[in-house]
């Protein structure tokens, strides 16, 4: 599972971190970086294991998978824990500390500098990814504002009418809608990237690119078993299709031209 990126503060730095824990085992790969540099952990269950027994070399009977789901919770959440950084050469350890239960418990989290193309991989392509994401929701807008527009410019030519001038707005022109939009002054850069509104882009992008990773497994999987499922369809029949049309009301506009005209003749005539 792909997690979020945080904004941890060590010793006055600002740093992204992000870790990304895998499925149904122990394991994870984590991430940090300053928008410069970045550090990378690869870790599995036997070397998870060894590191914090090590580090907690007092706690007896230790549950592996409940302390690793514990480390993971209190690095993706806002409870309250100690961070300290140390850069050594190529390597740089964050080091957590909290209390689970009175319990005084240690990790650290041993990361050695990445090279350009994790970068790209990491931090580069995820804003390419929400870049992508905004241009196409901004067309998907667009389209659906020039739909309306078409939509009230058929109920006018059918006769209807605003009751309220102020209501009134002019054709959609898209070559001119974003052309007076402000740039934002990003101040903290770090800050920015980690706020909700960003985070949530960027979010989308990750649960998108899952999606497409299930849906290729899910399409070779069914391939391998085309043949076999094809002898099976043959001897069972076919349910009827639901048919996926739907009726839509409309409104009648010819009704509505009528009785605008008979509001129109009453107000004349009260007027008399």
């Amino acid at each position: 599972m792909v997690g979020a990126w945080r904004k941890v503060d060590l010793d006055g730095q600002a740093y992204l971190f992000q870790l990304d824990v895998s499925e149904d085992r122990v394991g994870y790969t984590c991430y940090l970086t300053d928008l410069v540099n970045i550090y990378k952990e690869k870790i599995d269950k036997d070397g998870f294991t060894d590191k914090f027994v090590e580090i907690n070399s007092d706690l007896e009977d230790v549950d592996i998978l409940e302390w690793f789901k514990e480390v993971n919770s209190i690095m993706n959440t806002d409870v309250e824990k100690k961070l300290k950084g140390e850069i050594v050469g190529d390597f740089f350890n964050l080091e957590i500390k909290w209390f689970s239960d009175e319990i005084p418990i240690r990790w650290i989290f041993k990361m050695t500098r990445g090279s350009p193309s994790d970068f790209h991989d990491q931090v580069t392509k995820s804003l390419l990814l929400s870049m992508s994401l905004l241009l196409g929701e901004r067309e998907e807008l667009v389209a659906t504002i020039r739909s309306k527009d078409l939509e009230i410019e058929d109920y006018e030519n059918s006769g209807a009418r605003l009751t309220r001038k102020a209501l009134k707005t002019t054709w959609f022109k898209p070559e001119l809608a974003f052309n007076e939009t402000k740039t934002v002054v990003i101040e903290d850069e770090l800050a920015f990237l980690t706020s909700e509104q960003i985070q949530s882009i960027m979010n989308k992008t990750l649960a998108k690119n899952v999606d497409d990773e299930v849906d290729l497994k899910v399409k070779v999987n069914g391939s391998s078993s085309q043949a076999s499922k094809n002898i099976i369809g043959e001897a069972k029949s076919l349910p009827p299709k639901l048919s996926n049309k739907r009726k839509v009301v409309k409104p009648d506009l010819a009704k509505i031209a009528d009785s605008n005209k008979k509001k129109n003749k009453r107000s004349k005539l009260n007027s008399l």
